[in-house]
């Protein structure tokens, strides 16, 4: 068996025949060693576009190099002097989900895996578009391509999601889409046609089933819908039809989840839906504006623009959980 199970993932990520596939934001593999010296992390890359980029911790501690991963076979080296001991080696994606097919396959330590780590307490599922996905905010990045959605202008561990995590100590999964809405947007399909099958958003007969229930569901979206709709001949009652078909979708997928949902700019008739269809707080249903700013590639959120949302949403999520123990 892979690895001999001694691993942990978050994320949806999927085991297969040809390795553990990490296909979607801030997805992670991550795995204890008794161990020395050099850690090599081996990753199958499929696809002549593949454009990926990886965070490595080791013990917790971010290494600097940002590693990327083209088409074909990759060896990542995140340390190559460690001491004597036992340590924490925690492989997190960077990139969006439609920039190459990966796959690692083997780890190469001096030494032996250990048990894994534990899954976290509370696990919070985010779904959303770029501005869930971390999406240019690495603007003073180099990339031949301008345009904002650029691999190496997004890191998502730099993004809400990922630095929420950090400060609840917890499991985090992303279900994100650049250009996305419920209703209409930038692709030929709606967050709603295909949160059932992301990551693998192009196989219809794949479903993809929760190893936990989420105990937080973050629904941040509305943005693309906002630029689209009328060109589409739709209306704002039926965009919010569409907001409210995913809160549903994401509960039945998470039946213990209090669901937070984030509609762009639409304050009042977000908070209206969920008042008025949903059953507001009372029945695990809330709404909450994110305001970041436009400061990274592409007008993309910059990296504060992500750390006003964290402090916008955790007050909330805290008081939530908190409610949950209780």
């Amino acid at each position: 068996m892979f690895f001999d199970s001694k691993y942990k993932t978050t994320g949806r990520t999927i085991l297969t025949d040809e390795g553990l596939m990490m296909l979607s934001s801030a997805d992670s593999f991550e795995f204890n060693a008794n161990c020395e010296d050099r850690v090599s992390i081996y990753i199958t890359a499929k696809g002549e576009n593949t454009d990926v980029y990886f965070t490595v911790y080791i013990d917790g501690e971010r290494k600097n190099p940002r590693f990327h991963v083209s088409e074909g076979k990759n060896v990542l080296v995140p340390v190559t002097d460690l001491k004597k001991g036992e340590h924490n080696i925690k492989l997190v994606r960077q990139t969006e989900w439609d920039r190459g097919d990966v796959y690692i396959t083997d780890v190469e330590i001096k030494g032996e895996l250990i048990d894994p780590p534990k899954d976290k307490e509370v696990f919070i599922e985010f779904v959303g578009d770029s501005l869930v996905s971390g999406f240019g905010n690495q603007p003073k990045e180099y990339s031949p391509i301008e345009w904002g959605g650029a691999s190496a202008y997004q890191d998502a561990t730099k993004a809400y999601p990922f630095m929420i995590s950090q400060a609840l100590d917890c499991d985090i999964s992303v279900v994100a889409i650049q250009g996305i809405g419920t209703s209409c947007g930038g692709w030929e399909f709606t967050m709603n046609e295909v949160y059932e099958n992301y990551p693998r958003v192009n196989e219809k007969d794949y479903s993809y089933s929760p190893k936990r229930s989420a105990d937080i569901v973050v629904v941040h979206l509305l943005g693309n819908d906002k630029y689209e709709y009328e060109n589409r001949g739709f209306t704002l009652d039926y965009v919010f039809e569409k907001a409210e078909e995913l809160c549903r979708m994401v509960r039945a997928k998470h039946p213990n989840a209090a669901v937070i949902f984030c509609p762009a700019d639409f304050c009042e008739k977000g908070a209206k839906m969920i008042e008025e269809k949903l059953g507001g707080a009372e029945n695990g249903y809330y709404s909450t504006i994110l305001y970041m700013d436009a400061l990274g590639k592409g007008a993309h959120p910059s990296v504060a623009g992500h750390e006003s949302a964290v402090e916008a949403l955790l007050p909330l999520m805290k008081d939530i959980l908190e409610k949950k123990v209780k």
